[in-house]
């Protein structure tokens, strides 16, 4: 059996190529996921009151202290301490867990970004003083408190 070219008028390519460009959003949009939340490095106001609260046990009170180092090169290094806590960037964006989660870190009040570790570098400081915050936060942003007292710590830098 011999199979030929059969030569496609431009419209019907054009048709085609419509249909299967339909068919794609369509089909992505049944079976897709949801896109998480950005988080990216950007400054932005604080926003956990918008993510909730979540009250800790009085028995397994999660805590964080905060070093904030000048860089021999440029900038500072912020180092953290935490006690009953485990970072668990595996399970941003879903429901919390005892004493797991990612910190928020802020500078001046609105944050800089989230925090998966112990240590972070700032490049670019403006020259002034500084207040240098973490919060430790569940996997679902909420923020982690103990009798409605964020679990947080601050220091002021002057660079």
């Amino acid at each position: 059996m011999r199979l030929e070219m059969v030569p496609i008028k431009p419209v019907y390519g054009l048709y085609w190529t419509v249909v299967c460009v339909l068919v794609g959003a369509v089909l992505s949009s049944l079976t897709g996921s949801p896109i998480p939340e950005d988080h990216s490095i950007h400054f932005t106001h604080d926003h956990s009151a918008a993510h909730g609260k979540i009250e800790v046990d009085p028995r397994l009170v999660p805590s964080v202290e905060i070093d904030v180092v000048r860089d021999a090169m440029s900038g500072w290094n912020v180092y953290l301490d935490v006690q009953n806590f485990r970072f668990a960037p595996e399970k941003v964006n879903l429901a919390p867990g005892q004493n797991e989660g990612h910190a928020h870190l802020y500078l001046d009040g609105a944050k800089l970004t989230r925090l998966y570790g112990m240590a972070y570098h700032i490049a670019g400081l403006p020259e002034g003083e500084h207040v240098i915050s973490v919060s430790l936060n569940a996997n679902d942003h909420s923020e982690f408190v103990l009798a409605g007292v964020p679990i947080s710590a601050s220091l002021t830098i002057e660079n």
